[in-house]
């Protein structure tokens, strides 16, 4: 009684939400690409963090650009462990001072969707532009002096070995009415404000929320037009270009 109890609330669970039953169907499935998000990484977390990053190390393949390029061109994943990309999301000061310095200690690539003009914002008003575009910056990040964004020196180093991704240009919700003047901003703007910075092409991009390319069909002219190869969204990476 107690298994077939357990059986059905599995079955419940995992059918409550289209969300919920296709990640259930990728792991069983035998997926080759796992994504764990991050977004706070504060200096206080670090031997969490570093567990986290040691096991990814142990088990699991870095994942390049080039590697995404070749998975989607062969349709064959080279390698004899699965691959891992660590996400980190918003551009916090703290991915390049705690987390990269982890990833590098392990030779793990991670992949930062930075909100582009997230490093323009003075260092006086990043905390209030943080709580006015759903940036939820952690309480505990110990910058005293306000500054947490990561600047474009720091941003153009950690190009140097991991995937820079674009997350709009300042954290932005899509919404069926944005104008055409919003859209361009946040996504070609957006897309060549990190490569200025970089020096690289941008090629991934990701909307506020993780939602996936079908969610943004008005927009997608200007995915185009900026260039992207493709959009993350929760539960898929999906090629545009």
């Amino acid at each position: 009684m107690i298994e077939k109890n357990s059986s059905e609330l599995f079955l419940k669970t995992i059918t409550k939400d289209k969300r919920t039953l296709e990640m259930f169907r990728f792991l069983v499935n035998n997926s080759m690409i796992r994504v764990i998000n991050y977004h706070n990484t504060d200096a206080i977390n670090s031997e969490r963090l570093e567990t986290e990053i040691k096991y990814f190390s142990e088990n699991f393949h870095p994942v390049t650009i080039e590697d995404l390029d070749n998975f989607f061109k062969t349709k064959k994943w080279p390698f004899t462990k699965p691959g891992c990309i660590p996400a980190i999301f918003e551009g916090y000061r703290s991915h390049i001072d705690t987390y990269a310095k982890i990833l590098d200690k392990y030779n793990f690539v991670g992949w930062f969707y930075i909100p582009s003009f997230f490093m323009d914002i003075p260092a006086k008003d990043q905390i209030d532009f943080c709580h006015n575009h759903r940036l939820r910056i952690s309480t505990v990040h110990g910058y005293e002096d306000g500054r947490v964004a990561m600047n474009e020196e720091e941003i153009k180093k950690l190009s140097e070995k991991h995937v820079i991704c674009c997350h709009t240009g300042t954290h932005y919700e899509l919404k069926p009415n944005a104008t055409e003047e919003e859209l361009r901003h946040e996504i070609v703007d957006a897309k060549r404000k990190l490569e200025q910075v970089t020096g690289k092409s941008c090629d991934v991009f990701c909307w506020l929320a993780g939602e996936d390319y079908a969610h943004s069909a008005w927009a997608h002219k200007y995915l185009e037009e900026a260039g992207y190869k493709y959009v993350v969204s929760n539960l898929k990476i999906e090629k545009i270009k």
